[in-house]
């Protein structure tokens, strides 16, 4: 019943139905949908209507969702219907999360994500969907440490796995103790170049700032210029959760952060306003490593 559902929604949002707005094909609305099968991406398309009401965060609290955790540089900030979550189902026109950015200090919606919880012991596959299992991740610990994660980039400490000791048993509204969260996110407001569908959108701090990420950026840019647009605290507490105590620069995570956070902010006020030159790119990507910052 529930496949036959997704069935006919999606032939109600294809092109018998919404079809004169935003129609999926290659390239639009955004290229990273190319990647995707044609069913993922009218889902993806039913999604982005479906959410055009939430562009103010006031309606998505209207609505029943409530922030989690921080903002994080590459994926904003997790805000999360609890009812929506537990109700077995993943709707294309209800998704679970909403992701909020600070875009010149109002919180913008730049991208959402499905969800549906996963207790001890149960099957990981999610409920009837038209999304590859190998897309979805699972949050084992509080919702707001595992917003400081971004361990499934595969390199340095963003690829090693946290010690169980560090993470906490998810608990639901009920009492119940599970063992997390499965999470798919999607890009359907700001194009992520990795993928619609990859966890991170490193993109999103150059959004932050009226900037188009440079085709040469490295993740070391992405993480210093990230500092001009609230991610040194994201980093300072992801240092404190998930760094030894005697690794990183010898002035401290903290104060290695704040030093580079000093540079790019005078930087940034005092650059011309377009986009990045090779220059500045080059400045940016040293800058993080000059720092001792190479861990995070």
């Amino acid at each position: 019943m529930r496949t036959l559902r997704w069935v006919v929604v999606l032939s109600l949002w294809g092109p018998g139905g919404v079809q004169g707005q935003d129609q999926p094909s290659c390239g639009r609305p955004f290229p990273s949908w190319c990647g995707l099968s044609a069913e993922e991406n009218e889902s993806l398309l039913i999604v982005r209507q479906a959410t055009r009401s939430y562009q103010s965060s006031a309606a998505a609290v209207a609505d029943g969702f409530r922030p989690v955790g921080a903002d994080a540089p590459a994926m904003g900030r997790h805000w999360v219907s609890l009812a929506r979550l537990f109700d077995g189902e993943i709707d294309p026109a209800r998704p679970e999360i909403l992701m909020y950015a600070v875009v010149d200090g109002r919180e913008t919606l730049v991208g959402i994500g499905f969800g549906y919880v996963v207790n001890s012991g149960e099957d990981k596959a999610p409920p009837p969907n038209p999304f590859d299992p190998d897309a979805w991740h699972v949050h084992s610990g509080r919702l707001d440490m595992e917003s400081h994660r971004t361990d499934h980039e595969g390199s340095g400490l963003h690829g090693a796995q946290s010690e169980p000791s560090r993470l906490s048993t998810f608990r639901n509204g009920h009492g119940q103790e599970g063992a997390g969260i499965s999470v798919l996110h999607a890009w359907v407001q700001v194009e992520n170049p990795a993928g619609a569908i990859e966890p991170n959108n490193w993109a999103l701090p150059y959004f932050r700032l009226g900037l188009s990420r440079p085709a040469d950026a490295t993740p070391q840019v992405d993480r210093a210029i990230s500092l001009a647009s609230l991610g040194t605290r994201f980093f300072i507490d992801r240092a404190k959760l998930f760094t030894d105590e005697d690794s990183g620069p010898a002035s401290g995570w903290a104060a290695a952060l704040r030093g580079a956070e000093a540079e790019v902010g005078e930087w940034w006020r005092t650059r011309p306003v377009g986009p990045l030159t090779s220059e500045e790119v080059v400045w940016l990507g040293e800058l993080w490593g000059r720092f001792g910052l190479a861990g995070l």
